[in-house]
């Protein structure tokens, strides 16, 4: 289990944000649950620990929604992802590494 003193769960955001967030299939045990395994390439990452979501929207005068649950995930490899649910139609992307 990870020590939530190293990857505290709020106000924290990744080192490396992808430039264009990348789809990704993700196993839920639940529709809009939280993810529990994803693949990102060849590599399937089973999720030891998540934090989230985080709602981020922006306002309906940008002409541009988003809406999006982003989640802290911890891999059993130690890895750290910031993946997000679109919520307009439950695809899951990462958006970028904290490793």
């Amino acid at each position: 289990m990870l020590d939530d003193r190293f990857f505290p769960l709020k106000g924290l955001r990744p080192l490396r944000v992808l430039p264009k967030p990348v789809e990704v299939p993700v196993l839920s045990v639940v529709p809009d649950g939280p993810p529990i395994r994803f693949t990102w390439g060849e590599t399937s990452y089973r999720i030891e620990r998540v934090w989230g979501p985080e709602r981020i929207e922006t306002g309906w005068w940008r002409n541009r929604d988003v809406s999006r649950d982003y989640y802290r995930i911890a891999t059993d490899q130690g890895n750290r992802f910031w993946l997000f649910r679109r919520r307009t139609d439950g695809r899951w992307f990462v958006h970028g590494c904290f490793d």
